[in-house]
């Protein structure tokens, strides 16, 4: 098994500790990366917040409790530069790859176009941060939800 390409790089969320009433003491934005979770991590890509299949963004929300059952125990998902814009879309590890350096490493850039992927991964990584399945998809490719949970199957079940 090898290290996941990019799992110390710096991710953005939007901080679940602000609000408008801890404004000035609270920053709006986290920067953290793969490797600040524990445990057994599923990778969920996706091009951009923008089109491409929202709906996978809602099926990722909706059925997180098959992901921990299958095995994982955490979910996270990246995309590209405009996500925060749609304010979480209600993920609690939904995070943007500004600098697309997590992009970059997985081979997921999309030349030309900064805030897509190129394709959409799903991407299995054990506690020790080490990659242990992967499934790649189209970037007009929108996964079924038993698509995804299939690899965390494959990977920690």
């Amino acid at each position: 098994m090898a290290q996941l390409p990019g799992v110390n790089v710096k991710l953005i969320r939007l901080n679940p500790e602000w609000s408008v009433e801890n404004a000035a003491s609270t920053p709006l934005e986290q920067n953290l990366s793969i490797n600040d979770f524990n445990g057994k991590r599923l990778i969920i890509t996706l091009p951009g917040a923008g089109g491409f299949c929202n709906k996978e963004f809602d099926q990722v929300k909706e059925n997180m409790d098959k992901f921990t059952t299958a095995g994982a125990e955490e979910i996270i998902v990246v995309v590209g530069t405009d996500i925060l814009s749609n304010a979480g879309r209600g993920i609690p590890n939904l995070f943007q790859d500004p600098d697309l350096e997590f992009a970059k490493a997985n081979n997921l850039h999309l030349d030309g176009v900064r805030s897509r992927y190129l394709n959409r991964s799903v991407i299995a990584v054990d506690a020790d941060g080490n990659e242990v399945a992967r499934e790649d998809a189209d970037l007009l490719g929108c996964r079924t939800v038993e698509a995804l949970v299939g690899v965390v199957q494959k990977a920690f079940g």
